[in-house]
C-alpha cells in the first residue's frame, strides 16, 4: 500500500498548499498573467518538493518500508510531486475557487479509479474506463517499480505519460490564465455580491 498512500499524500499536500497560500500576488498590476503563473508556480513546486522528500524519507526511515530502489523512490516521488502540484496549482490559479473544487473531485476519482487499492479489473466499469486518464495510475506504477524492483520499460512508459499530464497543465496555465482569470474573477465577484459564498 506504500505507493498508493505516498502518491495520495503528495496530492493532498498540493491541495493543502493551495488552501494555505494565495495563487496570485496581492499587487498584480505590473505583471502579466504568464509571469504571475510561473512565478507563483515555482514557490508551490519548491514547497511541494520539500513535502515529498519528507514523505518518501518518512516511508523508509520512520515507517520502515522495505524499498528496493530508495533513490529512485525519492526521484519518482519528486516527479509525481512536480506534476501534481502543477495540475492542482493550475486549476486553482486559472479557475479560482472552482479550481479547488475540481482538484478535490479529481482526487476522489483517482482514489477510486487508479487501481491503488484494488486491481483495475475488479473496479466498476466507469472507473475501468477512466483508469488510463488519471495521473495517479502512472505515479503509483512508478512508485511500485521503486518499491519492488525496476523494470525500465515500464518506468519509461509511466514517466512519459505522467510528464505529459504536467506539460498539459503548464500549457493550460501559460496560455489561458490571463484570459480565464477575467471571467472567474467576475463570477466570484457576482457570487459574493449575491451572497452565494457567504
Amino acid at each position: 500500500m506504500t505507493p498508493f498512500y505516498t502518491v495520495l499524500a503528495i496530492w493532498v499536500g498540493g491541495l493543502l498548499l493551495v488552501s494555505l497560500l494565495a495563487t496570485d500576488p496581492h499587487h498584480i498590476e505590473p505583471y502579466t498573467g504568464r509571469q504571475i503563473y510561473f512565478g507563483r508556480l515555482l514557490t508551490f513546486v519548491t514547497i511541494g518538493m520539500i513535502q515529498t522528500i519528507i514523505v518518501t524519507l518518512g516511508d523508509m526511515y520512520l515507517l520502515g518500508v522495505n524499498v528496493q530502489e530508495p533513490v529512485w523512490f525519492i526521484l519518482f516521488g519528486l516527479l509525481s510531486s512536480f506534476v501534481f502540484i502543477t495540475i492542482v496549482y493550475t486549476l486553482v490559479s486559472v479557475f479560482g475557487d472552482i479550481g479547488k473544487a475540481l482538484a478535490i473531485v479529481f482526487l476522489v476519482l483517482q482514489i477510486a479509479g487508479a487501481g491503488g487499492t484494488y486491481p483495475v479489473d475488479l473496479l466498476p466499469e466507469f472507473f475501468q474506463s477512466i483508469h488510463s486518464f488519471l495521473p495517479f495510475t502512472y505515479a503509483i506504477n512508478l512508485m511500485r517499480e521503486a518499491v519492488g524492483g525496476i523494470v525500465w520499460t515500464k518506468v519509461q512508459h509511466d514517466a512519459a505519460i505522467l510528464s505529459t499530464f504536467g506539460l498539459v497543465a503548464l500549457l493550460v496555465g501559460a496560455l489561458f490564465k490571463a484570459r480565464l482569470n477575467k471571467y472567474t474573477h467576475q463570477l466570484m465577484k457576482k457570487s459574493r455580491e449575491t451572497g452565494l459564498f457567504h
